[in-house]
């Protein structure tokens, strides 16, 4: 029987690091049905550089591509002829509002976190006009609680408000930092979202209604 039923985010570099084989089993084994491999774009050369994902040995699991910009300015020069799940990259004002305010083909303004709140109203207003998702890592979470957990509370309570669709994923880097999704449901509960709704949320990732 498939009993995997989730959607992962993780970094490319994990192929890197990993014997293939042995992360396939651990994805398997934690319940993932699709893996996103998220690629960086930090500047032009991102971009030019080949991005193949590998194939599945598994037909209970697939593999595809996601695009997360540091420098939304890059946007441009970007073709996504594989249509792929683009992310913003947050963190402060600016960069929220940048990535919110146009229709630039980003599905999901990743990490609105900052040393200050940075996410707010108008805020979830243009994620409810330009039909953007709001993404959190949970390992970003993990390693800055302090500096997460009551901006989580706030914006959270505004996309369960506003009815705005949460991604949650690991982006783990390595294998120890692949989050089990029972574990990432069981502390997402803490905010006040229903069980239902979480288990959408982790099995649908940036994939669209």
């Amino acid at each position: 029987m498939n009993k995997t039923k989730y959607i992962d985010f993780v970094f490319e570099e994990i192929l890197e690091k990993e014997d293939l084989d042995n992360l396939e089993s651990t994805f398997l084994n934690l319940g993932f049905k699709k893996i996103y491999f998220v690629r960086e774009i930090k500047n032009k050369l991102d971009l030019e550089q080949d991005f193949i994902v590998p194939s599945t040995k598994s037909k209970y699991i697939t593999y595809e591509k996601a695009y997360l910009f540091y420098d939304i300015s890059l946007l441009p020069k970007f073709r996504n002829q594989e249509k792929s799940i683009i992310l913003g990259y947050g963190g402060n004002l600016k960069n929220n509002t940048d990535i919110l305010s146009k229709e630039r083909g980003i599905s999901i303004l990743l990490n609105p976190l900052s040393d200050k709140l940075a996410f707010d109203t108008a805020s979830s207003n243009l994620c409810k006009e330009n039909k953007i998702k709001v993404g959190f890592d949970l390992n970003y979470i993990r390693n800055k609680p302090l500096n997460s957990i009551k901006q989580l509370n706030f914006i959270i309570s505004l996309l369960i408000k506003e009815r705005i669709d949460l991604v949650i994923g690991s982006f783990a880097r390595r294998k120890e930092e692949l989050i089990d999704p029972q574990i990432a449901l069981s502390f997402l509960l803490n905010f006040g979202i229903e069980e239902q709704t979480l288990e959408r949320f982790l099995g649908e990732g940036g994939e669209n209604d």
